[in-house]
């Protein structure tokens, strides 16, 4: 069984400043990337709680002076049936295969920002209110995802611009950050968390 209080201290990503340029292509061919913090071992929530997910997904942050960036290698042995339900703007993240970002930028668990993206590069965005219970699907941040499906899963690589939402102004930034995927390409109908 999964300690969940455990999990949630010790789920921790000290980002990495960057001061290469990096280039949203789909491809974590940086070298920066190589060097990143990582966030794996995600814990399913459906079907099996507290249990590991099936599949391996793997994280990687970095920052420079005007964005925060995501590479994301989804591994999947059932890449070939991936599903991909949308394309358009906003699209429902439920039906496919997709992956968030969620960031609590005043890290007080109130209120933050989701970014999803599919195997596609769609994108859909929204922002969370009141503890989570409220979410404001109309809100719309400037962000940008490049995706490539692989033989063996897919990749996700984003940038998210530090104008795009709001946070204190500190030398030292504490944020709550967490990762959620949805893996539809099997029976398994999954939705895992990196902290549960």
């Amino acid at each position: 069984d999964t300690d969940y209080t455990t999990a949630h201290l010790e789920r921790r990503l000290q980002v990495v400043k960057t001061p290469e340029k990096i280039t949203i292509d789909g491809r974590l061919d940086e070298a920066a990337w190589a060097k990143a913090p990582r966030a794996t071992d995600f814990i399913q929530n459906e079907p099996k709680e507290g249990e590991p997910s099936a599949e391996q997904t793997e994280v990687r942050d970095l920052y420079d002076t005007q964005n925060l960036y995501f590479g994301v290698y989804a591994h999947d042995s059932a890449a070939a049936h991936l599903v991909i339900s949308d394309l358009k703007k906003d699209f429902s993240t439920d039906a496919g295969d997709t992956f968030e970002v969620v960031l609590d930028t005043f890290h007080d668990q109130r209120n933050g920002y989701i970014f999803s993206t599919n195997p596609a590069g769609a994108k859909a965005d929204s922002q969370m209110i009141n503890e989570g219970r409220e979410v404001n699907l109309n809100w719309d941040g400037v962000w940008y995802v490049k995706t490539r499906i692989l033989d063996d899963g897919w990749i996700a690589e984003i940038a998210i611009p530090f104008k795009t939402f709001k946070f204190r102004e500190s030398d030292v930034q504490t944020w709550g950050i967490n990762f959620h995927r949805n893996l539809r390409s099997q029976v398994r109908n999954e939705d895992s968390y990196w902290s549960p």
